[in-house]
Parts: C-alpha cells; structure tokens; sequence
C-alpha cells in the first residue's frame, strides 16, 4: 500500500492506496508499509483490511481520458480536484451550480483571461477576441514593419490571407509553425517527395543545359534519361542517409514512384513542339544561401505591383523564339487550381507574381505563368495564366486587398469554407472560428469576399 498526500483547493488529506499502475511507464508503484505508520499517527488506529481496501477503491475511480476521479474529495492534487469538480458541473442545473467554480478565475488569472476572450469570441461585433481587429496605436506602429514596402512575403505567406487572415497573420507576421518532432520515416512524405523532385530536375536540367541538349527532342531523351537515373540514385542516396527511413522496401517503393513521374515528364518534354526552350532553374530572389540557385538570381526581393516586396524561386523559365519568355512552377501533388484560374480566388499567385518578378530581373516580356504538375498524381496537367491586362489587374486587386488589411490591423480569424480542417493553428483558434466569423457583421468582410469571389 502506498501513501500519497491529496491537495484540494481549501483542503488537505492522505489517502492509502494499493499499489496503482502507472499509465505512463507501465509498472505498479512501489508500495511502503511507512505509509501505515503514518496513517496510524494520523487518526489514532489501523483500519482494518477491508476499510482499506474500500479506501484503495474509491481513490482508483479514475477513468481513460479523464484524469480525474469520480468525486473531487477524492482527488490527490489541485488538478484532479478542478477536474472533478467540473465534470460534476457539466451535468448538473445550471440554477443550482452557479458560482461553484468561480475560484478558478481567482486562482488563475490567465485562466480568467483566455475564458473572458474565448465568450466574446461569440459576440455579434467584432472584437480583438477575434484576432487582430482594430489594434491600438502601439500595435499599430509594430505591425508598420511588416508592410509590403517595409519587408518581403513569399507568394505561399500571401495565399494564406485568402483561406483566413488570421493564418496570415500567424503565418506571416508572427511566423509560428508546428515544433518539428524527430520521428521514424515510413513513407516518404509530400513535402520530402517534393523536395527530392524538385532537386533532381535542377540537377538534370543544368547538366542537359551544359551539354547542348536541350530543348528535348526523341533524339536525344535517350541520353537524358540515362542521366536522370544516375542523378536520382545519387540524390536518393544522400536523403536516406539523412532520413534513414524505417523501412527500406516502402523507402525503394517511393523512389521507384519518382523515377516513373520523372521518366513520364521527360517523355512528355521531348515530344513538345511548340518552341519553347528551358533557360534557367530556381531563379530566386531575396533568398540566400541556396546551394541551387540559378547565376542570374537576386539576392534582393524585388518589388513589383502596388509595392510588394517578393521573394521566391522559380522553378523553370523558358524562352520562345518570339523573344518572350514563360515561367513554370513545377507542382508534384494533385491538381488544385481550376482550369480558368487567374488568381483562384487569391489561393494561387506564384503564376501571375512570378511572372512580374521574371520580368524585373530578366528584362524580355513575359507572356505568361504556368502550374505544371508533373506527376501521376496530378495527371501531368497544366493551368497557364495570361500577364496580359486582366492578368495584371486581378494580381494588383489581391496585392491590394492584402495589403489594405495589413495596414489597416483587420485580420481577424474568418477562415474560407473547410479551411480549419486541416489547418496546423487549429490549437491556437479552436474548432468553431467558421461558425463564430458566420455571426459577425459582414460589412468589413466585403474586400475579402470579393477576393475569394476571383476567378
């Protein structure tokens, strides 16, 4: 039998209990026959087998997924013991309840706070409770360095303002992220897929460039996919030996995933006869220390529409016999973006922002930005938007509803439909921001409407 010393919030008591089993390392605890001793001290006896044995029971009640017992008298320290209590509340009439846990907000004024913020979340105004609304003057001045003028925002940072703006907000300004956790690689998740994908074709695409080889064409794919293969083994190689995948034959059954897309789009390349050549790779720009970078790369941003300070790498430039240049984001996942998209309701802007930043650094025209996705998954499919009249005239609209929002400090959280689903600052909001944005007055929501509403 073991002794443990209970603390509720006004009161203290030991408690005598047969050795539990601790959930977290999964062995009994050790028993000590002091704790009879004490308990004889303490009220002036030695219960007999069977009291005990009721007493262990009744401190046990603790059930899975609610580390608390049944009875808050029962609870060996403060946690238990509010935890008891609550659950007692839950179900009780509210007539009867009222005030019982009003120590809490005493006890805890962080508490008081994040439960005071979380009720007027459900007000029919609008609040600071819903994100950033309406800062005050000193709030105001700190968001100052994060206008476009002032700083550099990647095209990915901007399509989060169009799924919610408090994303943006997280995402851009504060810069939060999930803690990156060290874990066994089963599969070769997206992002690693993604990466390993893009490194082979900078690789082979310089090295095709080098030797005279390309545009493509059936004389010579031959000899590019023989170089594919000797570069994607050796690129292989080197993730997994940083990886160290868990299981070695689903590790050779992604890679084997790759090389097929890989072969299929150097197949589908040599077979295009519409002029255009493959120039440069990875063009970035406000970017530093990229071990794959093309030689004409800035390592300034470059401010194109409405003052936007963009950084970024483009994927593929190519150049047409007309003197026009294309840009091509290369996507490796599913196909997302309609085929008449222009802007995708601010959710797609690598097409149209890296075709003005190609036009800043390079000089010739670009007609246009292309989404290739060159895999299996998204059926090797493009989506091509125009840098024409309308083309720059939808991207100045979003970089200027962006960038209204972010001067004005309205970036409250009013996620687009589905977007909390999946998304990594669901701990931070919590689950019901789509029904809370939906009781809000719509009038200061009209810019982002119409942002959504673009093609």
């Amino acid at each position: 039998m073991a002794l443990r010393l209970a603390a509720g919030a006004s009161r203290r008591k030991l408690i005598l209990s047969y050795p539990r089993i601790d959930l977290d390392q999964g062995r009994p605890r050790v028993p000590s026959f002091y704790a009879l001793e004490v308990l004889r001290a303490a009220e002036g006896r030695l219960p007999g087998f069977e009291e005990l044995a009721r007493r262990a029971g009744a401190e046990a009640s603790i059930r899975l997924g609610w580390p608390a017992p049944a009875e808050a008298e029962d609870a060996i320290d403060d946690a238990e013991f509010d935890l008891a209590l609550l659950d007692g509340l839950v179900a009780a009439d509210p007539e009867t309840t009222a005030g019982a846990a009003h120590y809490l907000l005493e006890a805890n004024p962080h508490l008081a706070r994040a439960l005071r913020t979380r009720a007027r979340r459900w007000l029919r105004r609008w609040s600071p409770a819903d994100g950033l609304v309406d800062p005050d003057s000193a709030a105001l001045a700190a968001l100052a360095r994060h206008r476009f003028s002032a700083r550099s925002y990647s095209p990915t940072a901007l399509q989060q303002f169009s799924a919610c703006p408090y994303r943006f907000l997280l995402y851009a300004v504060h810069r939060l992220e999930p803690r990156e956790e060290p874990e066994a690689i089963e599969i070769i998740d997206p992002l690693t897929r993604g990466a390993l994908f893009h490194e082979v074709q900078f690789d082979l695409l310089t090295e095709l460039k080098r030797a005279g080889s390309l545009p493509l064409a059936h004389a010579n794919l031959s000899d590019a996919l023989e170089r594919m293969e000797k570069i994607l083994d050796e690129v292989a190689d080197r993730y997994r030996d940083e990886l160290a995948p868990a299981i070695g034959r689903v590790w050779e059954d992604g890679i084997a995933s790759i090389r097929a897309d890989l072969r299929e789009w150097l197949r589908r390349a040599a077979e295009q006869t519409d002029g255009w050549c493959p120039e440069r790779f990875e063009l970035s720009f406000g970017l530093s220390e990229r071990a794959q970078a093309d030689p004409a790369s800035w390592r300034e941003p470059v401010a194109v529409a409405g003052g936007l300070q963009l950084r970024g790498s483009i994927d593929l430039i190519e150049r047409h016999p007309r003197g026009v240049l294309r840009v091509t984001d290369h996507k490796t996942g599913k196909t997302v973006a309609d085929k008449e998209v222009v802007v995708g309701g601010g959710a797609i802007l690598q097409p149209l922002l890296y075709a003005l930043a190609t036009e800043k650094i390079l000089g010739p025209p670009v007609e246009s930005g292309r989404l290739y996705y060159c895999t299996s998954a998204g059926g090797f499919e493009e989506r091509t938007v125009n840098l024409d009249a309308a083309g720059r005239a939808a991207i100045e609209n979003v970089i200027g509803i962006v960038g209204g929002a972010l001067d004005q400090g309205f970036l409250p959280a009013t996620p687009a439909a589905g977007e909390c689903r999946y998304c990594d600052y669901r701990p931070v909001c919590g689950p019901y921001e789509e029904q809370r944005a939906s009781l809000k007055p719509k009038a200061r929501l009209a810019e982002l409407r119409r942002l959504r509403e673009m093609p």
